[in-house]
């Protein structure tokens, strides 16, 4: 596009007649001047052809005249002859071929308003062109749209509008589609990795461009509104020109509208079945109306399994952020899944033959040791719930720097929560725990929290009493209390052993 030397010494009507700095003739003109002064560059701003008939020019002179035209980065010189020259003065000539500055001699009979309406004419007419391909360009991608085409559709037509390959990434290096025409293939990973080489960006990297033996690629970022989505990949082997700067333009603005279409789908659906999760995992939902709700969201089989996410803020994932990237991390490794969030973290459904190792991806890739997930038992449909418990008291029973903790870690608990229901629970707490449960309940005692940090502290008085912050003599007074009202001696083992089992069923009851 756009108008060059060459193609005005091609209208023949023009009779223009290259006579220095050949080689140059491929310049685009941006504009024709006419001037006359010895030193017009003030009053240009390069990309101009300069007209001028020489009147002021002392042949001599004609070096430094070039110089300073070039260094103003005019596009060439248009010399008028029959006016004060009936030649180009060689000195210009030879200082123009030296600096490979192009000059066209003009004939007497030219007028140089005829150059300019030539220039003039032909800067509209591709004006209009590519308006023209503009609207076409536009049109075509928004019939893909408008007939329910997927970002592989568009990719495809871009690829062919543009003679070239395009990739679609997301904002991690996702390969979201791709397309190909007469370009052969291209490898998408080490198309990212390069470009990812030459930005530090967090949210995927902006608009680059490079030129090499290969070809030429231009990343441009994909958006909605002020959201990034993506970003496309657009390669031809040869120099891009307007036609396919322009595909990629309308088509940045086409993919953005569908990834923002897709994210609000996928939004919702994570909505739905976080819901769904969450119920489960409450016990609201269960029974036939559990096994509907996880088939219609894709969810069957016998071997499902929760995991539970912790991470606050020191893990840089809390909230919505970890339950997102918890969803990005695991749906590379598997299909299906559901997130949900939870206070200080997340909770994820997945139907997997080894969620041990999608719980050690998560741990890689979203913490580097602050994020812990828990592996809950793999059950069918109906034992969510159960899935959910293992998770969660398997983080609590497993060691604090354990990044991955699994029914393997639940000791007691996984006895309690795998042998009795919870009628069974109930019972043996209120056999056990009952009178020091009423006891607190009724004298606002702390009876149940003192024999627990007791217990814990391996019936040592010292360090029992440092965890509830009260004198140890406070702590043997309450012991004493506990000891008459629960007919049980808590300085033996077995007697402690007995109350320990109830205060865990105790925290699974609360779970």
């Amino acid at each position: 596009m756009g108008v060059t030397i060459q193609d005005l010494i091609e209208l023949s009507h023009l009779e223009l007649r290259p006579v220095a700095g050949r080689e140059a003739l491929g310049r685009a003109i941006r504009w024709a001047h006419t001037s006359e002064l010895v030193d017009p560059t003030p009053w240009l701003s390069g990309g101009e052809l300069l007209l001028t008939t020489g009147m002021a020019l002392v042949p001599a002179e004609g070096s430094a005249y070039v110089r300073r035209l070039a260094a103003a980065g005019v596009a060439g010189l248009g010399f008028g002859v029959g006016f004060g020259f009936d030649a180009v003065p060689a000195p210009l000539v030879r200082a123009a071929d030296d600096a490979g500055f192009p000059i066209i001699e003009v004939p007497f009979e030219v007028p140089f308003i005829a150059i300019t309406e030539a220039i003039s004419v032909r800067l509209t007419d591709d004006r209009l062109r590519e308006a023209r391909l503009s609207v076409e360009v536009h049109e075509r991608l928004a019939a893909l749209v408008a007939a329910s085409a997927g970002p592989a559709d568009v990719l495809d037509e871009v690829a062919r509008l543009g003679g070239g390959w395009a990739l679609l990434f997301d904002l991690s290096g996702g390969l979201i589609a791709g397309g190909e025409s007469g370009a052969g293939s291209v490898d998408p990973a080490a198309v990212w990795d390069e470009l990812s080489s030459r930005t530090s960006e967090p949210g995927g990297p902006s608009a680059a461009s490079q030129i090499g033996p290969q070809g030429t690629q231009v990343a441009v970022p994909v958006t909605a509104g002020s959201t990034r989505e993506g970003v496309l990949v657009f390669g031809k082997d040869r120099r891009l020109g307007n036609h396919e700067r322009l595909v990629v333009h309308h088509a940045t603005t086409v993919l953005g509208l569908q990834l923002a279409a897709r994210r609000a789908v996928t939004e919702a659906q994570r909505r739905v079945m976080g819901d769904a999760l969450g119920d489960a995992c409450a016990g609201r939902l269960h029974g036939a109306e559990l096994d509907r709700r996880l088939e219609l969201l894709g969810f069957s089989g016998p071997a499902l399994t929760v995991l539970v996410i912790e991470g606050g803020a020191e893990a840089g994932a809390a909230g919505d952020s970890l339950a997102t990237a918890a969803e990005r991390v695991l749906g590379m490794r598997t299909k299906t899944i559901a997130t949900m969030l939870e206070t200080g973290g997340a909770a994820a459904l997945v139907a997997h033959d080894d969620p041990c190792e999608l719980a050690a991806a998560l741990g890689r890739e979203l913490g580097d040791g602050k994020v812990r997930v828990g592996v809950g038992e793999g059950v069918p449909p109906r034992g969510l719930r159960h899935s959910y418990l293992c998770a969660r008291f398997a983080l609590r029973a497993a060691p604090e720097g354990r990044q991955v903790a699994s029914v393997a870690d639940l000791g007691a608990y996984g006895f309690l929560l795998g042998a009795q229901s919870r009628p069974v629970l109930e019972s043996f707490v209120r056999s056990v725990l009952g009178p020091l449960i009423e006891h607190d309940a009724t004298r606002g005692s702390e009876l149940v929290a003192s024999v627990e940090a007791y217990i814990k502290a391996g019936g040592r008085w010292e360090p029992g009493a440092a965890a509830l912050g009260v004198h140890r003599h406070t702590l043997r007074y309450r012991l004493r209390q506990a000891d008459e009202l629960l007919s049980r001696d808590l300085a033996s083992e077995e007697g402690r052993l007995e109350v320990w089992l109830a205060l865990k069923a105790a925290e699974i009851l609360r779970e």
